[in-house]
């Protein structure tokens, strides 16, 4: 008969180990929590669920490689978090390729229907995002540009602009923030 679950996180040393039992715990007290997560990031019941089972299945691959900096708990939601960002980045990218495609599409069409109103809506969204990114000043517009637009990793962006990884990090952090603070003044937030 299986040893019940304790309430305490599961020894790094048994999960390292491969202890199954120790993983099943893991699961038991993690899933919901991460579900909830996850949920909140990617707002798609099924999506968050895919991500929360890849989330257990790359703890499992690559458990060897925690160090025990933080928590399990907090490893595991970092894992969790990026594969919603991932996902994310996946989806919006699809959106936009179809939306692309349906106007490509259309403007092959030989009658000379005007834009409906959310044709409209989308491209006065779009100018305010391209202004507000130019008002940044040039060190934070880059970093946008290379981690949100071209979806280069932190250390291509660091190698790309000769500065840290943390340097990246931080740039981009400040940059998101004033980013936000130009188009909420535009869009009345």
């Amino acid at each position: 008969m299986p040893q019940p679950c304790t309430s305490d996180d599961p020894k790094v040393d048994a999960l390292k180990a491969g202890n199954e039992h120790a993983f099943r715990c893991l699961f038991e007290q993690e899933r919901e929590r991460l579900r909830r997560f996850v949920a909140k990031l990617v707002d798609d019941a099924d999506a968050a669920e895919n991500i929360v089972q890849e989330t257990f299945a790359e703890a499992y691959q690559q458990i060897g490689d925690f160090r025990g900096e933080s928590t399990v708990s907090t490893w595991l939601f970092s894992i969790a978090k990026h594969l919603a960002y991932g996902h994310l980045r996946t989806t919006d990218r699809h959106n936009y390729l179809e939306h692309e495609t349906i106007e490509f599409l259309q403007a092959g069409q030989d009658d000379t229907a005007t834009k409906t109103q959310k044709d409209v809506e989308l491209s006065e969204r779009k100018r305010i995002v391209h202004d507000a990114l130019q008002e940044l000043p040039d060190h934070y517009r880059r970093v946008v540009e290379l981690r949100d637009l071209e979806e280069k990793s932190t250390a291509e962006t660091a190698e790309q602009l000769d500065l840290t990884e943390v340097n990246v990090r931080v740039r981009l952090h400040r940059a998101r923030k004033q980013l936000r603070e130009h188009l909420c003044e535009r869009m009345e937030c």
